[in-house]
């Protein structure tokens, strides 16, 4: 629990008169924390409360017998073939059916932090294998991660791990672990950058017995390992990795730094955040031995995150948008072919598993340009029209509205609640309004298309 007062942005919400809880609030909850909820989780999170509706989240569902199979069988399939579209649609599926959004989320996140992209390693089970890794310590600690991470094959491959030995250390890794992964710019030097280089050293590719490079897998030999004296961040020892990752999180930076990603990520990307919001996060990280789950929680659970500084202050990724729109509308599985959801991610600029660079995704309004927004645009028709070729069938009002016993009249009401909260404009609320008050189903397909492509259904 939080120590703070009540006059603290991350004391926790409390549902008052002036500001109960409601349709928006829990709408920015499954945004933020998942990919956007149905009408039917609205309804059921706005009856429960604050309290029951976020720890459900952290407490989901177990994966049933047959999606676990399912899920498996696919990621084999992926491998089997080395089909990367496969293993996005895997992922993808997860996003929209799994029952545990949160960690999905997380893992999304942590796919931009740790960018690796399969452009260089060149193999769908080493993208995998991160890709499960990732999931796996989502909301877990943070020093076992980066452990995780220092260790995993994808990485060694990425950032030429695999090839740093004692006599030549290669430092691609550890400047990123530093800058990227754990300091930021400024809070090292370059010989902490060649000590920690020094100390993840060691590793060797093992190619397979014909002498062909198929799927990479490193081994670490004791003789390659610098075991020497290190001086890194002013620490003097003979470092391995275990040491490096342990001092780098003693550094104060490390827990400002990781308290402001998750901040932008979870709150706002809408400026800097002062030091008054980010450094309870920071001492609370600390306190936690760099736990991530308690600290998400204290976000989702927050004064502020309910507060008008953090509604509608992210523009949504292309996975999140995209993947967003067809699990709020509920799309049946026989109405979408998920490699065009998959394709139609990669048109608008987040190719998954194929981050740009080692900074991943800048994300905010490097999103959004003419080209992606025209994209984002042909999506939402495709969804909406159906597109034969590739697979999508016309989304059908009339049965949407009968799954919640709602008349055609009443069907563009519970879209602007289901999909907006209110948060639209007078002129656009009434094009929308004038496009469905036929009730007619191409009718309401043309209110719902002007719908989504609102400017604020851009945003978080």
């Amino acid at each position: 629990m939080l120590r703070s007062t009540n006059a603290s942005p991350w004391a926790r919400y409390e549902p008052r008169t002036d500001d109960p809880w409601d349709l928006r609030k829990v709408a920015h909850l499954h945004r933020r924390a998942g990919f956007g909820a149905t009408r039917a989780e609205l309804l059921r999170d706005v009856a429960a409360g604050p309290e029951a509706s976020v720890e459900r989240l952290f407490r989901p569902d177990p994966l049933s017998p047959e999606a676990g199979e399912a899920i498996a069988g696919l990621r084999q399939t992926a491998r089997a073939s080395a089909n990367l579209d496969l293993l996005k649609v895997c992922w993808l599926n997860r996003m929209l059916q799994g029952p545990d959004p949160l960690r999905e989320k997380l893992t999304l996140f942590w796919h931009g932090h740790f960018a690796t992209s399969h452009k260089k390693v060149e193999s769908i089970a080493l993208m995998d294998r991160q890709n499960e890794t990732l999931r796996t310590h989502a909301l877990g600690d943070f020093a076992t991660l980066l452990e995780a991470m220092v260790a995993d094959p994808a990485m060694l491959v990425w950032l030429d791990g695999g090839t740093s030995q004692k006599n030549k250390p290669n430092e691609n890794f550890a400047r990123e672990y530093l800058e990227l992964f754990t300091l930021g710019a400024g809070a090292y030097s370059e010989r902490d950058v060649h000590e920690a280089a020094r100390a993840f050293t060691g590793w060797v590719r093992q190619d397979s017995r014909n002498g062909m490079m198929e799927t990479p897998a490193f081994t670490r030999e004791p003789a390659q390992f610098d075991d020497g004296i290190k001086s890194f961040l002013g620490r003097n020892g003979r470092w391995g990795p275990t040491d490096i990752v342990r001092i780098t999180l003693e550094q104060p930076q490390a827990a400002t730094f990781l308290a402001s990603k998750l901040y932008r990520f979870l709150v706002s990307e809408s400026g800097t955040p002062s030091p008054e919001l980010i450094e309870p996060l920071a001492e609370e990280l600390k306190r936690n031995q760099f736990a991530i789950g308690p600290i998400v929680g204290i976000i989702l659970r927050s004064r502020h995150f309910y507060s008008r500084a953090a509604f509608r202050q992210r523009i949504k990724s292309p996975v999140e948008w995209s993947a967003g729109l067809v699990r709020t509308l509920e799309i049946p599985r026989a109405a979408l072919n998920p490699l065009a959801l998959s394709a139609a991610c990669d048109a608008q600029g987040q190719e998954l598993f194929a981050p740009p660079n080692v900074e991943g995704w800048i994300g905010g309004s490097a999103w959004i340009n003419s080209g992606t927004l025209l994209e984002r645009t042909n999506w939402a028709a495709d969804l909406v029209w159906g597109r034969g070729e590739n697979g999508l069938t016309s989304f059908d009002p009339l049965a949407w509205a009968a799954r919640y016993q709602l008349p055609a009249d009443r069907v563009a009401d519970a879209w602007l609640d289901l999909l907006l909260q209110g948060d639209v404009g007078d002129e656009a609320r009434r094009l929308v309004l004038d496009a469905c008050r036929d009730g007619t189903p191409d009718g309401l397909r043309k209110g719902l298309q002007r719908l989504v492509n609102c400017p604020e259904f851009q945003l978080s």
